[in-house]
């Protein structure tokens, strides 16, 4: 079975079905392919790879993007667990932009979540002990790591006492903030 993208509603961010094989002594799948990224269009160079654990439901991370010239795409795989990734897009110019769109990601599904750079992204965590693996674009730069605040796209996360950082808690509401990404020029 090859890679399998399906786009979603925002332009450039892509559900992959990865290639999956299953016989008597267990599994093996590829997550990630190059060639078969490249071939798509999608930007791949990845500059880190990293695993959160999230110890309790109801954990929010987000909305984050790091801004030009260090943007990033990613790509998300749950590994142990479920969780909503939240997508905005922030880029001026999309047809999209300020949409927001839930894909729910867990373990037993077996996919992969491709975002594109000028997409922020946001992780309600839906199950105790959720651990997701990901690979950013480019490096992790403090003085450009940046966000919108969690409650401020009108969403409906259904939960009543949320864990967030106070980072996370005094980001820029969406109508306060200025977006540094403009659509097919910069992102």
């Amino acid at each position: 079975m090859a890679f399998t993208f399906e786009e979603t509603q925002i332009s450039g961010l892509f559900i992959v079905r990865p290639h999956y094989y299953q016989d008597d002594r267990g599994s093996n799948m590829k997550t990630f392919h190059k060639e078969t990224f490249l071939e798509k269009g999608l930007k791949c160079d990845f500059g880190e790879t990293m695993i959160t654990t999230n110890l309790h439901k109801n954990v929010i991370r987000g909305f984050h993007y790091q801004r030009p010239p260090y943007t990033q795409c990613k790509l998300y795989y749950c590994l142990c667990g479920e969780w909503n990734n939240y997508s905005v897009d922030l880029r001026k110019g999309s047809p999209t932009y300020g949409k927001v769109i839930c894909i729910s990601m867990n373990e037993e599904e077996r996919k992969l979540l491709y975002i594109p750079e000028g997409i922020a992204n946001a992780h309600l965590i839906k199950r105790d002990n959720t651990k997701v693996l990901y690979q950013l674009g480019s490096k992790y730069m403090p003085d450009h790591d940046e966000g919108v605040r969690w409650n401020s796209l009108g969403i409906n996360f259904s939960v009543t006492n949320p864990i967030i950082t106070d980072k996370d808690a005094g980001l820029p509401s969406f109508e306060e903030f200025e977006s540094p990404f403009i659509y097919g020029v910069n992102c």
